[in-house]
């Protein structure tokens, strides 16, 4: 809506954006990091390696996430050059350096932050709720344990923690707002006049040696990329799955045998008081609490006074509920231990210090009938039975698929596969399919699948979903014939010939207007000069655009001249400026500014922040290990 936030969101600001959706990997894109160290080390940060396969990993995650939100504007060339690659470890070692701020800061982040985020990920839920057995299940596929992803998560949640206590930081002043305002409702006073590109097209002569050089010098812009089309044949849990065949009595055999899956976990609601520390101190502090509590005193308000984990003290030290594998072992171990309502454990500890916990609330686990669970039941009846279909018939797929490698015949009628022809392309892929996949394409242009015909390995598109593929055609790169471009070349040079006849016909009258000649007797179409604001919808876009960024004339009118995007040449003359009326602004109006420009410094204070932890930091990059 307002140029102001619109101008001054370029440039490093919409970077800097750029820069914080990159920064976190959230979740899913740092499984390399938990997984171990590769042998060849790309930076350092205060001595702490960054690995070759966790920048491998962070670029594949954030060609990911640029391919999600740019759709059909992707790509992928865009995104493999140096600068992305620096860009993308740049966002590394900016993960390490808020990481070290915060040990250094001694800030935490309290379980039940943690838990609440766990519960209310959707990832992890069933039904809308929180499945601690699925939430497992998860994290196994993508190579987690709760462990580490927990440890991970809550180093997520501190680094988002601290920028978002520095941007809170921020504020946009009342004279700031108003100054905002009367720029962004900034009015000039402009006359204009057009020099047309038409009137030059019919002075212009093209011939066809001119046509045959500028082809000749431009064969990069029609030539066509070289392309591939597929057989392929793909193995997948899903689709096994359909075919499996469903026998009511093996239904009610698997539900009986795995009942427990169909009942919930018991859940537990409970408050506690943290006393910071491992020390003999920290514990005399949490042993005086305690007696404190022996003595009569209300739990929940010494937790509001005493305890220091500020995310639930306010609470009365409430927890909410929560299920097993989800706080600290220590923690749940004593939680779950309280046998009754308002039962208190002994002092507790754990990495964050001492707790004691109050039991609040129990939840029973609840079951589900066969009747019920149904479909549910049937569900993972067929993804078992498949599972177990997939891994005998995947490495048949394997020997079948090197045994008889010049077709996917055999294969796929010893599997019962269908042989499926995916469209021709290029070495960047297509936006979606399999095509899309960068395995799939990196084997497609392979020389054992391009030039030797043979079938590919086993590509693995998931844990649960295997490929093979074997060239249907291959179309080599090729020049366009010069007989099919000609008339597009001929049409691009009359352009652009009669465009700097515009132009210099343009920049003739720009100087004499300048000079004191009356712009309206050498353009017929001189419009006379009126006020416009940003968003007049009389003149053209590029006309205000250009307009508004003249400086504001003293004691006489400036005059400018461009080049339009359809050829015509516009001088401008601008007389007079005069700022906007916020009078009339209304307050929901200016509130959304101020959250804006709010925003804006929020961001600075941020990069600032980085930049300071950056100047600060021993930071040694190798740049061999980066080609």
């Amino acid at each position: 809506m307002l140029h102001f936030i619109r101008n001054h969101a370029q440039g490093w600001i919409a970077w800097f954006i750029v820069g914080l959706i990159s920064i976190p990997f959230a979740l899913w894109g740092i499984n390399s990091y938990l997984s171990g160290a590769s042998a060849v080390v790309v930076a350092e940060v205060n001595g702490s390696p960054i690995t070759q396969t966790e920048l491998q990993s962070s670029l594949q995650q954030y060609r990911d996430r640029m391919r999600s939100m740019m759709g059909d504007q992707f790509d992928p060339a865009m995104f493999d050059s140096a600068t992305v690659k620096k860009d993308v470890l740049d966002g590394l070692i900016e993960q390490r350096l808020l990481r070290d701020a915060n040990i250094t800061l001694k800030q935490h982040i309290s379980d039940a932050a943690v838990s609440q985020f766990i519960r209310s990920t959707p990832a992890f839920q069933r039904d809308g709720q929180f499945d601690s057995d699925y939430y497992g299940m998860v994290l196994a596929r993508v190579g987690y344990t709760p462990t580490q992803y927990e440890a991970q998560l809550r180093a997520d949640l501190l680094s988002q923690e601290l920028t978002t206590n520095i941007q809170s930081s921020s504020i946009a002043s009342v004279k700031l707002l108003n100054e905002a305002l009367r720029l962004e409702r900034q009015q000039r006073e402009i006359a204009y006049g057009i020099v047309p590109i038409q009137q030059f097209v019919e002075e212009v002569n093209v011939d066809d040696a001119e046509i045959r050089q500028y082809y000749d010098d431009n064969l990069a812009a029609y030539t066509a990329p070289e392309q591939v089309k597929l057989n392929y044949i793909e193995l997948s849990v899903d689709e096994l799955a359909k075919d499996i065949q469903i026998n009511e009595d093996d239904l009610k055999k698997f539900y009986a045998d795995n009942q427990n899956q169909f009942v919930g976990p018991e859940q537990r609601r409970a408050s506690h008081i943290l006393v910071e520390g491992d020390d003999e101190s920290a514990l005399e502090k949490i042993k005086a609490i305690q007696t404190r509590i022996n003595e009569g005193e209300d739990f929940a308000e010494l937790a509001k006074d005493a305890s220091q984990d500020t995310g639930s003290a306010s609470n009365g030290g409430d927890l909410g509920f929560f299920g097993r594998d989800v706080m600290d072992p220590a923690f749940e171990e004593a939680a779950f231990a309280l046998e009754n309502v308002g039962d208190v454990s002994e002092p507790i500890k754990t990495e964050f210090g001492y707790h004691l916990i109050k039991l609040t609330g129990i939840q029973k686990p609840e079951g589900k009938s066969f009747a019920q669970a149904r479909d549910e039941v049937e569900n993972l009846y067929r993804r078992q039975q498949a599972e177990s279909v997939f891994y005998d018939e995947a490495e048949q797929l394997a020997n079948l698929s090197f045994e008889n490698p010049d077709s996917l015949d055999v294969t796929a009628e010893a599997l019962g596969l269908e042989i499926k022809t995916t469209p021709s392309f290029t070495r960047t892929g297509t936006e979606e399919g399999i095509t899309s996949n960068k395995k799939v394409i990196d084997a497609a242009f392979s020389e054992d699948v391009l030039k030797n015909d043979l079938n590919s390995a086993v590509i693995e598109l998931s844990d649960n979903d295997l490929l093979v593929i074997h060239k249907n055609k291959h179309i080599p790169e090729t020049v366009l014939p010069f007989e099919s471009v000609s008339p597009a070349i001929k049409q691009q040079l009359i352009f652009d010939k009669a465009r700097k006849l515009a132009q210099d016909e343009g920049e003739s009258i720009l100087e004499k207007v300048k000079s004191g000649e009356a712009p309206d007797s050498l353009l017929t179409n001189w419009q006379a000069p009126e006020f416009y604001g940003r968003d007049a919808e009389q003149v053209s876009g590029q006309i205000l655009q250009r307009a508004f960024t003249m400086a504001k004339p003293l004691s006489s009118a400036n005059y400018e001249g461009f080049s339009a995007d359809n050829g015509n040449y516009v001088v401008i003359k601008l007389t007079s400026v005069r700022n906007g009326n916020i009078d009339d602004v209304n307050e929901e109006q200016r509130k959304a500014l101020q959250q804006q420009l709010t925003g804006i410094y929020a961001a600075a204070e941020v990069e600032a922040f980085i930049a300071q932890l950056r100047h600060d930091a021993e930071i040694d990059i190798h740049q061999d290990a980066l080609k």
